[in-house]
């Protein structure tokens, strides 16, 4: 799905991750505040980075029934993201 100039691609593990914590019905509402956020600034997120790893991660607050979620992405050349992954916040702020 393009956002100005961005491309974004579900990775197949984001689908797995999606549907083990109750399918994009339970966490869409969710997802639109990070995919706004994506569409924004994808460099405005907090950054992991060490010798091993590097990705870039979206938090939000509850929503309803929608716990506080973690999405895991990262951003490969100057216009494509990858959605990687998608939990439940274990520490929500």
């Amino acid at each position: 799905m393009p956002f100005r100039g961005y491309k974004i691609i579900e990775t197949e593990s984001f689908h797995e991750a999606v549907e083990k914590i109750g399918g994009y019905r339970f966490v869409d509402d969710a997802l639109a505040t990070i995919m706004d956020g994506l569409n924004r600034n994808p460099y405005g997120f907090h950054h992991f980075e060490n010798q091993y790893v590097s990705f870039r991660y979206a938090r939000t607050r509850r929503i309803g029934n929608i716990p506080p979620l973690v999405v895991i992405f990262r951003i490969e050349k100057p216009d494509t993201i990858y959605l990687e992954d998608i939990q439940e916040e274990e520490q929500p702020y």
